[in-house]
């Protein structure tokens, strides 16, 4: 074996699994794989599709599930490198989430504080998930909530604009010791990606062509390819943008291609992109 290659990252992704709709598992193992990195699911959750754009999904919260996997995982003495957190199926799972990560040594933990959208929680959760969350990332090197998710967290008043999201950014770097990185923040003609950076305390702006599309999914998309990119030693301005890079080509492929918005971007049709160096630029900001 070539010394030079580095062994694959152990990600313990904490995540739920959606049958029909690219989201949760289906895109985090896939885009971690491609990336160099070795996904170690843990269940949370098992709907028949995605929450949006369908209605009467079946939905199995794994919670006591969850709970045994962690518990076997510390008696085996199983090690990460990475602790990567999405959508949680109860109040209570995420506080067994919150534990396991406190009793893990793993030199990144990412949550993606997944329970909201479009002004309001998603119709499976109530404030308990809100306020669950807005506990567990105080554990996280990074978060990366959409903008009704720091809005929840922040105990902002939601508003789709860049003032709101700077806020939240200022508000959440108080309230978490790790790195904020805000995603969807409408500017215009544009779409952005905020995030302040711990270590400089600087921030950066990325910005894309707002393309006129919700496909769910892409911020489980995004998370995963910028958890990739940091185990990779990636810096977080140069991940996050190679993240909205990856997200906005996976759009707009959608769109060329006439995929239903409820099914998902493409991701499949994009996967070398993911190991050659493309990414927006992180402006200072």
């Amino acid at each position: 074996m070539d010394s030079n290659k580095r062994l694959p990252g152990k990600v313990a992704a904490v995540h739920d699994i959606a049958g029909f709709g690219r989201s949760s598992l289906t895109v985090v193992m896939p885009t971690l794989s491609v990336m160099g990195h070795q996904a170690c699911p843990a269940p949370t959750a098992v709907l028949s599709s995605i929450t949006g754009f369908y209605t009467g999904y079946a939905m199995e919260d794994l919670t006591p599930f969850l709970d045994k996997c962690f518990a076997h995982w510390k008696k085996e003495n199983c090690a990460f490198d990475c602790i990567y957190t999405g959508f949680i199926g109860s109040a209570e799972g995420v506080r067994v989430t919150r534990r396991f990560i406190e009793e893990t040594e793993a030199k990144l933990v990412v949550v993606d504080p997944v329970f909201a959208d479009d002004g309001k929680c998603y119709d499976c959760f109530d404030d308990a998930m809100a306020c669950a969350m807005a506990d567990l990332i105080g554990t996280a090197d990074v978060i990366t909530p959409n903008l009704t998710e720091a809005c929840f967290l922040s105990g902002i008043p939601h508003r789709q604009d860049l003032e709101t999201a700077r806020q939240c950014l200022e508000h959440l770097c108080r309230k978490t010791a790790g790195n904020v990185v805000i995603t969807g923040v409408p500017c215009g003609d544009s779409v952005a990606v905020l995030l302040k950076e711990r270590a400089t305390g600087k921030t950066y702006k990325i910005e894309n062509p707002y393309l006129h599309s919700h496909y769910p999914g892409t911020g489980d998309l995004f998370t995963s390819v910028l958890t990739g990119a940091l185990l990779s030693g990636t810096s977080l301005p140069q991940a996050a943008g190679k993240a909205a890079d990856f997200v906005f080509t996976a759009i707009r492929t959608a769109q060329e291609h006439g995929v239903p918005v409820r099914e998902g971007v493409p991701m499949e049709l994009l996967v070398p992109r993911l190991l050659e160096n493309h990414m927006l630029p992180a402006e200072e900001f």
